[in-house]
């Protein structure tokens, strides 16, 4: 009996299911994967420590066998295969993975003791999504076990790493869950009805996901979860507010992604240059969006790191709450609702005379402190009675003259970065008077047609 399936679909659930199997274990077990045949079902099975993934395929054959072969021998055999189909049939007891012999590992393959019936709830649509974006969050080496994952309650989705805090809201029907870190369901990205069946197994908390074809069985992280509301900002300390359009938040967003390192802080500040726009310092680098302002901002200015910016942007918020003292900053209007720590700086000092934007300019723009270049100045002969006069020493000469030269090599350097920009926005306004001529004609075309001329 000899069984097809897709290669395309055997080599994808294998890369999700591979991320379970430890290569470099002594236990057999988490190096191998059970391929199991029933009722024209295939069952793919991988298994941790803890946790165990499943993948279902459906496939015409009435036969049914049990194989537990070496994990990366298969997924090679797989890879091996020249068609879009891989082949696959057992004689004498070992599987044929186009026409690979694999052999059979003799282990003793873990089984889950699931209680009947379940009694699954439904999981919300893009559940996984969900987890997707507030995975980056989590610290996997953190200390405290229970925040090495994420946690799911009535309140939604739950992440923390101890400097920022992620809530989704959702409708989650379960008291309060620690899932461990779900990297092999996020690559799996399953589809369809997803189900979630929680568990007592002695004084363990079990728990599985379930998709149409993907199954996630594991263990729940020990420990109660922080009572993580007690982070947020409470609403009457809050004292300023800015708002700005999705589009402001990707012109932020890309500005901040050419920002260099500026270790340890990596510090961006945020004030308002005028009541309709944000200005925004980080380092010699500046930049201006349109924004609105609710609050006292006219000696106010908002220091973040760079990365929990970024972060905040890449979640879609468009609306920033800070306070005053050492209150984290919430940010909402994307993706649930995001707190941070703002940088402490004490005695804040009040912004000298920032550039104010050239409205002509599209908003957004990225300015560079211009560094003028100074000659350095040549060392002369002190005047004095002295009849022998003062000689200069060539490493003084050396270093002034590299040093002038590094100050035209760094102004060199800015004036080309401005050059470049300059030679995108006038590419991008001539390929937009293009498309205005193009669309244009069409219009006239269609103008003739339609009256006959």
């Amino acid at each position: 009996m000899k069984i097809e399936v897709s290669k395309n679909i055997l080599a994808g659930a294998l890369a999700a299911l591979g991320k379970l199997v430890s290569r470099m274990s002594p236990v057999e077990e988490y190096k191998s994967v059970l391929i199991v045949l029933e009722n024209g079902i295939l069952h793919f099975h991988t298994c941790g420590p803890e946790e165990t993934m499943e993948f279902t395929l459906n496939c015409e054959a009435e036969e049914s066998f049990r194989q537990i072969v070496h994990f990366d021998a298969l997924q090679k055999a797989v890879r091996s295969g020249k068609g879009k189909e891989v082949s696959l049939e057992v004689e004498s007891g070992i599987l044929l993975v186009n026409g690979v012999p694999l052999s059979p590992e003799q282990v003793e393959w873990p089984e889950v003791n699931v209680p009947s019936p379940l009694n699954p709830v439904d999981l919300p649509e893009g559940f996984v999504e969900m987890l997707s974006k507030a995975a980056p969050i989590v610290n996997r080496n953190e200390v405290r076990r229970t925040l090495q994952g994420i946690h799911l309650s009535q309140d939604g989705i739950t992440v923390t790493n101890g400097k920022e805090l992620l809530n989704i809201p959702c409708a989650l029907n379960t008291e309060g869950l620690n899932l461990p870190f779900p990297l092999a369901l996020l690559s799996a990205k399953p589809s369809g009805d997803g189900y979630l069946s929680v568990w007592k197994d002695r004084d363990l908390t079990m728990f599985r996901i379930a998709y149409p074809k993907w199954t996630w069985t594991a263990r729940a992280l020990p420990g109660l979860y922080p009572n993580w509301k007690q982070v947020l900002p409470p609403k009457e300390h809050i004292r300023h507010t800015v708002e700005f359009l999705q589009e402001r938040g990707d012109q932020l967003e890309i500005f901040l992604k050419n920002v260099p390192e500026n270790p340890p802080h990596n510090q961006v500040d945020l004030s308002m240059s005028d009541p309709e726009t944000m200005y925004i310092q980080a380092g010699d680098m500046r930049t201006w969006i349109t924004a609105s302002f609710s609050g006292s901002w006219e000696d106010f200015t908002l220091p973040m790191n760079k990365h929990l910016l970024l972060r905040l942007l890449s979640l879609e918020h468009t609306k920033i709450e800070a306070c005053n003292g050492y209150y984290p900053v919430l940010a909402t209007g994307g993706t649930g609702q995001y707190v941070a720590m703002p940088l402490y700086r004490k005695n804040q000092p009040q912004k000298e005379n920032p550039i104010q934007p050239n409205h002509k300019e599209e908003p957004g723009m990225v300015e560079v402190n211009e560094n003028k270049v100074v000659s350095a100045p040549m060392p002369t002969a002190a005047q004095n009675n002295n009849p022998e006069p003062e000689t200069i020493q060539p490493m003084d000469d050396l270093t002034a003259t590299v040093e002038s030269f590094r100050l035209k090599l760094k102004a060199a350097l800015d004036e080309s970065s401005n050059l470049s920009r300059k030679v995108k926005e006038v590419q991008l306004a001539q390929k937009q008077k293009e498309r205005d001529f193009v669309l244009a004609k069409r219009a006239i075309e269609r103008i003739r047609m339609v009256s006959g001329f």
